[in-house]
C-alpha cells in the first residue's frame, strides 16, 4: 500500500518470423508495459519493416467500419478482453481478408445511406416550396404576371420597416418601388421592384441591407400546391424506403461489423506494439515492464506461443545499467483497497509518484477525512453525504468513486457532529463531547496550528525517507528538506511555544537544550558523515572550488528560507479551525432567519421550516465544495511540497482494451461494487493508476 507493486525489466528476443506470435500472447496475457527498446538512440523505422504502413492501413480499416456502423446505427461493441480467433502472422494477408469482407457491405450501406439523405433533401426543398407557395398565395400575389415582367426586375423577399426604408435610400436616386404584401410578426412581406436597368444596383441594395430574399420560380405550375405535395410526398417514400433498406440489412451486418472491428482493432493493437520493437537481423527485440509476479506466467505463454523459439530475460531495476534505466522509466502500479481507490484518483491530480518514493496515498486519505471531519463537523450534514454517497455506491457503477468519497466525508462530518454536539445545527439536541468551534475558538485554533506541526513534520520525514531511499543521502541528512532543516524546525516551534502556548504544554529546558544540541552535533559530524555516505559510491568529477563562507551563507540563506516557510505552511491549517467556525456560524444565522420567518402572521411556520430545509441544502452542497477545495488545497501546497516529486509513468500494460477507459471502466466498477457487497467494501480491492491509457503507448486501442 505504501510501495508500488515490485517491477521487472523483461527483454524478449524471437525470430522475425514469430513477432506476431509473440506480440499476440504479450496482448493476451494483458501485463506488460511496453519501452522504446531503442530508448530514443536509434531512427524511427527500428521496427520490422512495413510494420507502420500495416499499422496506417488498418487504422483506416476501423474507421471505415465505424462509418458503416454510425450509417446502420449499430453499436459497436468496446475492444475488451482477451485476443480471441486465430493467431495473425501475415498481417498483409488480413488486411485484404478484412477489406475484401467490408468493401460489399460499404458500398451497398453507402448506397443506401446517399439515396436515403437524396430523399431527404428533396423532400425538404419540396416543404419550403410549399411554406414559400403559400406565403405567396396569402398575399395575393399574381405570379404569372410578375414571371411575365420584360421591362421591370422584382424582388420579393420580408424585412423590418425600418430596413425596408434603408433599402429604398441605397437604390435612390434610381426608380423604386416596395409594395408590402403582408405583415409576418415584426417583419413585412414585401415586393422590391425597379426599372430593368437598375437591377445590379438592386442586386447590390440587396446584399448590404438586412432584407432576407423570397425567390421566385421558373414557372407558375412549379409552386402550385399539388405537385408540391405529391414531389414531397415522392420524396418522404423514397426516404423512407432507403431507411428500411438499411434497417433490413442492420441485423445481419451488426455481427459482421463487430467481428470486422474487433479483427481491425487486434491488428492496430498488435502493430501499434511492434512499432516500440527493435529489429536486429532476422530477431526481434522487445522490451518492457512487468509485475514481478506475473513474470513466469509471461515467459510460459511467449515461449508456446513460439514453440520454444525465444530467450526471455529479467533484470530487476537496481541490476539494470545506469543509462538504460534512466530511458526507460520504471511505470508505476499501485494496488490499494477499495477505499482508498477515490484518494488515489486525487494524488494522481497532482502527480504520479516515481519508483522510488513513498506512496502517499494512506497519508493522504487519513489527512483528508481528518480536516474535512473538522471543518464540516455536524451529524446531520455527514448523514445526508453518507447517503447520497450509498445511493451513488449502490446504483449508479459509473460513479462508484465519487460515492465512496461521499460515504467516508460523511461518515468522518458524523463523527466530528457528534464531538460538537451538532445536528442541522440544532443546540441542546445531542451533548457536546469534546468542543464547541465558536465557543472554544482560542483552543480550536491551537489545536489546527498542532494539525499543521504534525502534517508539516510528517512531510519532512516523508521526504527524508525518499531522499535516502533514492540515494541522495546527504541530502536527506542535511539538507533545508531533510532531517536537519526539520530538527531546526522543531527547535524554533519549542522556543515559540515557550512563549505563547500555556505552561502545561512547554517542554522543560533540559529538553529543549538536548533538542539544540541534536542539530549542532549533526552539523558539527557532517563532514565526517559525508565521507562515510561517499564511501564505495563512484567517483564524481571535481567540481569549481567554492570558498567555505560562500557555501555556509548559501546554505544559511536557504536554510532561513525554507524555515520561514514551515512556519508560513503551518499557519496556513488554522483556516481549518475557521471553516469550522464559519460553518457554526451559518448554523447561527440561519436559525436567526428561520425565527424572523416564523413571526410572519401569515404563513411563518411554513416558511421558516422552508428557509432550514433549503438553507441547509445549500450549506450541504456550497459549503461542502468549498470545504473540500481548502482540504486539497492544504494537502498539496502545504503537505505535498515538502516530500513529493513525482515524475512516474502509469503502468500500461499491453492489452486489448478501450483506449478512453469509460465503457470498460463502468464494468470494472461493477464488478467492484458486486465483489464489495458480497464480501463488504472494505474487503475489495482495486487495480487503480494500471488501466490502459489513451496515449501513444499501446496500452489499449484508439483505432
Amino acid at each position: 500500500m505504501f510501495r508500488p507493486v515490485p517491477m521487472l525489466h523483461v527483454q524478449v528476443q524471437v525470430p522475425g518470423k514469430d513477432a506476431a506470435r509473440a506480440t499476440r500472447a504479450i496482448a493476451s496475457a494483458g501485463m506488460l508495459h511496453l519501452v522504446d527498446i531503442a530508448h530514443g538512440k536509434v531512427a524511427a523505422d527500428a521496427a520490422p519493416a512495413g510494420t507502420r504502413e500495416l499499422l496506417a492501413a488498418f487504422r483506416e480499416i476501423a474507421r471505415r467500419v465505424r462509418k458503416v456502423a454510425d450509417r446502420l446505427e449499430v453499436a459497436l461493441p468496446e475492444p475488451s478482453g482477451r485476443l480471441d480467433g486465430e493467431a495473425v502472422e501475415d498481417f498483409e494477408r488480413e488486411r485484404r481478408e478484412v477489406e475484401g469482407e467490408l468493401a460489399p457491405l460499404e458500398q451497398a450501406v453507402e448506397a443506401a445511406a446517399r439515396a436515403a439523405s437524396d430523399a431527404r433533401e428533396g423532400a425538404a426543398r419540396a416543404a419550403q416550396a410549399l411554406e414559400r407557395a403559400a406565403r405567396l398565395r396569402a398575399a395575393g400575389l399574381p405570379l404569372p404576371r410578375l414571371l411575365a415582367l420584360r421591362f421591370a426586375t422584382v424582388r420579393l423577399g420580408s424585412a423590418s420597416p425600418d430596413d425596408l426604408a434603408t433599402l429604398a435610400a441605397v437604390i435612390a436616386p434610381a426608380p423604386v418601388a416596395i409594395v408590402p404584401l403582408a405583415t409576418e410578426g415584426p417583419r413585412v412581406l414585401a415586393a422590391v421592384a425597379v426599372p430593368a436597368g437598375a437591377r445590379e444596383r438592386l442586386e447590390g441594395a440587396l446584399r448590404v441591407t438586412a432584407f432576407e430574399s423570397l425567390p421566385l420560380p421558373e414557372r407558375a405550375p412549379d409552386w402550385e400546391e399539388g405537385p408540391l405535395l405529391a414531389a414531397r410526398a415522392e420524396a418522404e417514400a423514397a426516404e423512407a424506403h432507403a431507411r428500411a433498406a438499411l434497417a433490413a440489412r442492420r441485423p445481419e451486418a451488426a455481427g459482421r461489423l463487430a467481428a470486422l472491428a474487433r479483427r481491425a482493432q487486434a491488428a492496430v493493437l498488435l502493430l501499434h506494439a511492434q512499432t516500440f520493437f527493435a529489429a536486429s537481423g532476422r530477431f526481434v527485440v522487445i522490451s518492457g515492464w512487468i509485475p514481478a509476479e506475473a513474470a513466469d506466467a509471461l515467459r510460459a505463454s511467449i515461449l508456446a506461443a513460439t514453440d520454444g523459439r525465444a530467450v526471455v530475460e529479467t533484470e530487476r531495476p537496481e541490476d539494470l545499467p545506469h543509462a538504460a534505466a534512466d530511458a526507460a522509466r520504471i511505470p508505476i502500479l499501485h494496488r490499494n483497497p477499495l477505499l482508498l481507490r477515490p484518494f488515489q484518483r486525487l494524488v494522481q491530480l497532482y502527480g504520479t509518484p516515481s519508483y522510488g518514493e513513498v506512496e502517499p496515498t494512506a497519508f493522504f486519505a487519513l489527512s483528508f477525512l481528518l480536516m474535512f471531519g473538522v471543518m464540516f463537523g455536524d451529524l446531520g450534514h455527514g448523514l445526508v453525504l453518507f447517503s447520497a454517497g450509498y445511493c451513488l455506491f449502490r446504483y449508479v457503477p459509473r460513479f462508484l468513486d465519487y460515492g465512496i468519497l461521499l460515504m467516508e466525508g460523511g461518515a468522518a462530518s458524523a463523527a466530528f457532529g457528534v464531538l460538537y454536539g451538532s445536528f442541522f445545527g440544532i443546540e441542546g439536541l445531542l451533548p457536546v463531547v469534546w468542543m464547541e468551534p465558536l465557543a472554544d475558538l482560542p483552543r480550536f485554533l491551537t489545536l489546527t496550528a498542532g494539525l499543521g506541526v504534525l502534517l508539516v513534520s510528517a512531510g519532512l520525514l516523508l521526504n527524508v525517507y525518499n531522499s535516502w531511499r533514492s540515494g541522495q543521502r546527504v541530502g536527506a541528512l542535511f539538507g533545508p528538506r531533510g532531517l536537519f532543516g526539520a530538527l531546526v524546525y522543531w527547535v524554533l516551534l519549542a522556543v515559540l511555544a515557550r512563549a505563547f502556548v500555556p505552561t502545561t504544554w512547554v517542554l522543560p529546558t533540559r529538553v529543549l537544550v538536548a533538542l539544540l544540541a541534536v542539530p549542532a552535533a549533526l552539523l558539527l559530524a557532517k563532514p565526517a558523515i559525508v565521507r562515510r555516505l561517499d564511501r564505495g559510491r563512484p567517483a564524481r568529477p571535481p567540481a569549481a572550488a567554492t570558498p567555505r563562507w560562500l557555501a555556509a551563507l548559501e546554505g544559511s540563506v536557504e536554510l532561513v528560507d525554507a524555515t520561514f516557510s514551515y512556519f508560513a505552511n503551518t499557519l496556513s491549517f488554522l483556516r481549518v479551525a475557521a471553516f469550522a467556525a464559519v460553518h457554526a456560524g451559518v448554523f447561527v444565522a440561519l436559525f436567526a432567519l428561520a425565527d424572523t420567518l416564523a413571526r410572519v402572521s401569515f404563513g411563518g411556520d411554513v416558511l421558516s421550516v422552508v428557509s432550514l430545509v433549503a438553507g441547509n441544502a445549500l450549506v450541504i452542497l456550497l459549503e461542502g465544495l468549498t470545504v473540500s477545495v481548502q482540504v486539497l488545497r492544504l494537502e498539496y501546497y502545504e503537505f505535498f511540497s515538502k516530500f513529493f516529486r513525482g515524475g512516474g509513468e502509469p503502468y500500461r500494460p499491453l492489452m486489448l482494451a478501450a483506449a478512453a477507459g469509460k465503457e470498460s471502466h463502468e464494468g470494472e466498477e461493477r464488478q467492484t461494487r458486486a465483489r464489495a457487497g458480497a464480501g463488504g467494501a472494505a474487503g475489495g480491492a482495486a487495480r487503480a493508476a494500471g488501466g490502459p491509457g489513451s496515449d501513444d503507448r499501446p496500452g489499449g486501442v484508439a483505432a
